[in-house]
């Protein structure tokens, strides 16, 4: 008798959680929770990052990979644009875009066009489930082939070594883009004052269309 009580409480309590953790997500998609990351990295991205290229008439085509809580809210900041989200977990779809995509980054070119994309933004998978070098040689190669040429890939990292399965300049692929200056930052590799060494990368998919490279 008192092991089933126990069990109907424990119960009641999941579903309880499941409820609140609905709201919760709710309420962070309709952008009434200011909830965000207080981290340099953060400020960097959402404050000087983000609102150069949503200003920018330039950059329409937006992927974002990689979704969590504290990302759902770039939908709105993106509103006016076509944005796109992409990851690996089926249980990161509530904190992506409307245009969601369910699959891994190395696939990328299986779901656009070629030269579809502005903006490649991937912060926060390399060294986070983007840790085999053939995979991330895979990713980037998506990047190029769906990058129109003068299109910017964003590439967020933590420069330490648990981290750091390689550096990404070791990747081949890379060699296929071009560093890029940032305007806002003057600089095309950018470190926050963060204790994981958080580390922005600038590349563009260099052509006759490109105007933007250093």
């Amino acid at each position: 008798m008192l092991s089933s009580l126990f069990r109907e409480k424990i119960e009641n309590i999941t579903h309880l959680g499941a409820r609140v953790g609905g709201l919760f997500a709710s309420l962070m998609a309709s952008g009434r929770l200011g909830i965000y990351l207080g981290t340099d990295d953060r400020r960097v991205l959402e404050t000087i990052i983000f609102p150069y290229f949503i200003e920018s008439s330039e950059f329409s085509h937006i992927l974002f990979v990689g979704c969590r809580w504290y990302t759902m809210r770039y939908r709105k900041a993106f509103e006016g644009k076509d944005y796109w989200t992409l990851d690996i977990d089926p249980r990161q779809r509530r904190y992506g875009a409307r245009k969601h995509i369910i699959d891994s980054m190395e696939n990328l070119a299986r779901h656009f066009k070629d030269n579809a994309l502005d903006l490649v933004v991937c912060n926060g998978v390399f060294g986070w489930g983007l840790n085999n070098k053939a995979d991330a040689e895979n990713a980037l190669q998506g990047c190029h082939q769906c990058l129109r040429e003068g299109g910017v890939l964003l590439l967020g990292w933590n420069d330490v070594p648990q981290r750091r399965p390689f550096h990404p300049r070791e990747c081949r692929t890379l060699a296929l883009f071009d560093p890029w200056v940032f305007p806002p930052l003057s600089a095309s590799e950018y470190l926050t004052d963060t204790r994981n060494r958080h580390t922005y990368d600038f590349y563009v998919k260099p052509g006759s269309a490109d105007r933007r490279s250093a």
